[in-house]
């Protein structure tokens, strides 16, 4: 039997749990235009604000209470001390019954979060990353399924995860390569990059639709995906890179990495003030 190589699903009695106990999160999560994400992990979930992970969260169903971890950088002291909490290394933890989950994350908590979270974590990048997301939600056509993909075979990660729909309910695996205008990588480290994760993924095809078809199952069940979406992963595995503004540096850099690499496919999405777009 095969070693599972990718997971990024609850158990049931993780589901369940996670179904019932954080439904007033997911509703905030929703509300937000999905600036808060929540990503399943292996039997966890990260919650992730403008693409930066605020937090884990796992169940132990044993004790019917929650691990909720949180870097330092995130926490003022009047939420460490409202909740019984201990530090590990940059991360206070939290063990937590259900009914003190919506106290910790209350709206104002996810503000002061949310808040440090722009100070001290700001990234140009990540920050990108996360408007791809936001922009494409409710296609048919194309569903980004998850972000910062690692499996057991290799630890570098994938920047986003997409199914592109070939016909009617048949999706293929789609690898979106996230790049600035002015990120050196553009000229031809992406070209590996991509390259390698493409191969990992066809080689573990079975395996990753699996993963992500109970992925997507489960989200659905939480409502952070359309419940009215039948979705069949089948072969053929595609890779692009997405590009973001800088248009002087980007371009002279896309010619390069083209020359390089002639099939590559690349989007290069530009911040043109178009007055014929006016509303």
């Amino acid at each position: 039997m095969n070693k599972t190589i990718i997971r990024r699903y609850f158990s049931e009695d993780t589901y369940e749990a996670i179904k019932n106990d954080f439904r007033f999160l997911i509703e905030k999560i929703i509300r937000s235009g999905f600036e808060y994400d929540l990503q399943i992990r292996n039997n966890y979930f990260n919650l992730y604000y403008k693409g930066s992970s605020l937090g884990k969260v796992s169940y132990n169903k044993n004790l019917k209470q929650y691990r909720i971890e949180i870097h330092t950088k995130f926490i003022n002291d009047k939420i460490r001390n409202g909740f019984k909490s201990e530090q590990s290394g940059n991360y206070w933890i939290f063990k937590l019954p259900p009914s003190q989950l919506h106290p910790l994350f209350s709206s104002r908590n996810l503000a002061s979060m949310s808040q440090k979270v722009k100070e001290v974590n700001f990234q140009e990048e990540i920050s990108f990353e996360q408007m791809l997301m936001t922009d494409n939600l409710n296609r048919k056509d194309l569903i980004i399924v998850d972000r910062q993909i690692v499996d057991t075979t290799d630890r570098t990660k994938m920047d986003l995860l997409a199914l592109k729909q070939k016909k009617n309910h048949d999706y293929s695996f789609c690898i979106i390569e996230v790049k600035l205008g002015n990120n050196p990588e553009l000229k031809e480290y992406v070209i590996g990059q991509l390259n390698s994760y493409i191969q990992r993924i066809s080689r573990n095809f079975e395996q990753y639709k699996k993963c992500y078809e109970l992925n997507l199952k489960q989200k659905q069940g939480l409502e952070l995906v359309d419940r009215n979406l039948e979705i069949n992963i089948v072969p053929g595995v595609i890779g692009i890179v997405v590009v973001g503004g800088y248009s002087g540096i980007a371009e002279k850099s896309i010619k390069e990495l083209k020359s390089k690499s002639p099939s590559i496919k690349v989007i290069h999405l530009k911040n043109v003030i178009d007055f014929s777009k006016i509303v």
